[in-house]
């Protein structure tokens, strides 16, 4: 997987296929060993940290966030990809106990302060209609996450909200006519899509 990853972001076309074996691969793994009912003494941890290196769930929780940012991030336009990765990512925040690893993690952080268009092409109002209907379980997952430590944090709740009060401003210039060089089509299409 890292190997595909680091392709993509060295402008290398991945492999379509791979991906969705990577996604299935991943979902079953969590199906059985990544869930607040499994008991974390398990076989196949040690297993992993002998020949992986990777010493404790939090370590495997890390592999499932980057790899759904990574497809999040290069695989935009592709519908399945996205749907799912957002799938992924939203039965691990679906579970209290990967939920807060999740949130520790420093590349969920990251997604956090930069969901915008310019990170991620299928939150676009270029993008095409169907994938940008991900949009509603993209949000859903990040808002979940963010609710399980906010904890009245109120500079973490607005750096969240930034990048949609951005959104809503561009098309309250649009409504009040006080912004000419905006597409009011592409607003149209981001209206009604939300």
């Amino acid at each position: 997987m890292e190997l595909s990853d680091s392709r993509l972001s060295a402008g290398i076309p991945g492999n379509y296929k791979l991906e969705v074996a990577y996604l299935y691969m991943l979902d079953q793994f969590r199906k059985i060993y990544v869930s607040d009912q499994i008991q974390k003494i398990s076989k196949v941890y040690d297993q992993l940290e002998k020949n992986l290196g990777l010493q404790d769930e939090t370590a495997v929780i890390t592999i499932y966030a980057r790899k759904i940012i990574t497809n999040l991030k290069y695989w935009g336009a592709e519908e399945k990809l996205v749907d799912d990765s957002l799938v992924l990512l939203n039965e691990l925040s679906l579970g209290f106990s990967a939920g807060r690893r999740l949130m520790r993690l420093p590349d969920i952080q990251l997604l956090l302060n930069n969901h915008s268009c310019e990170h991620f092409s299928f939150l676009s109002s270029e993008a095409d209609l169907m994938t940008m209907r991900s949009r509603t379980t993209f949000y859903a997952s990040l808002m979940r996450l963010l609710c399980l430590d906010l904890n009245d944090n109120d500079t973490t709740f607005y750096s969240f909200m930034q990048p949609l009060t951005d959104v809503v401003r561009e098309i309250y210039d649009v409504f009040a006519m006080s912004a000419p060089t905006v597409d009011q089509e592409r607003v149209k299409r981001m209206y009604t899509m939300k």
